[in-house]
């Protein structure tokens, strides 16, 4: 029998995967990580890839899977969500609100959350955006967080639509980060569902002090070949640096240039 036969077989699914009030998930949350391991290793084009990771997160008694890419102004989300909610996600700009992506930039590697422990927060607008999200069946998940260098992180996360989720077992937190990066190399280049950078408009002179800042010149001369102070090109740049949500001035000039803004 296979894998994924074994985690499905049990006669009550139906009643137990869809009941939201009594329903106690159970997972073999390790068991199914190195299976996606197994899978994702492949050499698998796109469509594969993402239907591999629907199969996951079936068998897992999750609804959805969402893949997220932070990298400033250029994070983008590959999902299994309906299209309706990614088109509210990005029109409503809820990735500055979102509590999951919050928690995942500040928190523990791999965790739970639910709609009903971030209503305990007691922010109207995260009470707004998780009342939204149950709409259309994202009420509580579980979520990995992992690094991709120069401060951008990827989040991967399984959805449901019950109140809360119930492990059995702990993630193991090496084979959660591996299966991960697995998604990671898959969906890195995947074609996007959503877009969740805003638009971005550089000043004349940020994206001029920008551009000479790519092609190698230092503040100072930069500074003498436009005719202005050292302090007026470090305002420019440190002011399009944070527009383009970069660290520093040479990671805003290769963003900038990725883009097309200089």
């Amino acid at each position: 029998m296979s894998l994924r036969s074994e985690v499905l077989a049990p006669a009550n699914r139906g009643g137990c995967f869809r009941n939201a009030l009594q329903c106690r998930t159970l997972i073999i949350l390790n068991e199914l990580l190195l299976h996606l391991i197994d899978t994702l290793s492949l050499p698998l084009e796109e469509r594969a890839a993402r239907r591999a990771l629907r199969n996951f997160a079936e068998d897992a008694g999750f609804e959805f899977f969402a893949y997220l890419n932070l990298r400033g102004q250029e994070s983008f989300a590959v999902s299994s969500y309906p299209q309706e909610w990614q088109d509210r996600y990005v029109h409503m700009n809820y990735l500055r609100i979102d509590p999951v992506v919050t928690r995942a930039k500040h928190g523990p590697p791999i965790f739970m959350w639910s709609a009903e422990e971030a209503r305990r927060l007691g922010r109207r607008d995260v009470t707004k955006f998780f009342k939204d999200a149950a709409q259309f069946g994202i009420c509580s998940g579980l979520s990995v967080s992992v690094p991709i260098g120069f401060k951008d992180r990827m989040i991967f996360t399984l959805a449901s639509d019950k109140p809360s989720v119930r492990i059995d077992e702990d993630p193991d937190p090496v084979t959660a980060a591996i299966a991960v990066a697995f998604v990671h190399s898959r969906l890195g280049a995947a074609t996007r569902d959503a877009s969740l950078s805003t638009d971005i408009q550089l000043s004349p002179r940020e994206a001029e002090c920008l551009r000479w800042f790519a092609d190698g010149m230092s503040m100072p001369d930069i500074a003498d070949t436009l005719g202005i102070g050292y302090r007026s090109v470090r305002s420019y740049l440190d002011e399009a640096t944070r527009k383009l949500g970069a660290a520093n001035s040479r990671q805003a000039a290769t963003i900038a240039t990725r883009l097309g803004l200089i």
